[in-house]
């Protein structure tokens, strides 16, 4: 079975990023985290509930949206790649 996956590619973190824009720079909070896990955990917890109940139903609409779209976009590969073998090896997407 293939793997839609590709781990190779090296994938810059967002949220590295915008941590780095939010806190000052003399705060090394890569750092914080490997001290004191669990506090991060929960502080990362409690963002999450209050984000969750204030904007649930945008996040939830926008995972959905991604999510379907990323669904459609594998099952039209793997059809189009079946069909493309089925076909004397053309693909005809």
């Amino acid at each position: 079975m293939e793997d839609f996956v590709d781990d190779s590619a090296p994938n810059p973190s967002t949220v590295d990023d915008l941590l780095d824009e939010v806190l000052p720079e003399e705060l090394e909070w890569e750092r914080l985290v490997r001290s004191y896990p669990l506090p991060a955990v929960a502080v990362a917890a409690l963002g999450g509930l209050l984000l969750g109940l204030s904007h649930g139903r945008t996040i939830a609409s926008a995972v959905s949206s991604y999510l379907a779209a990323q669904v459609s976009r594998n099952v039209s590969q793997v059809l189009g790649h079946d069909l493309g073998e089925e076909r004397g090896g053309r693909d005809f997407r």
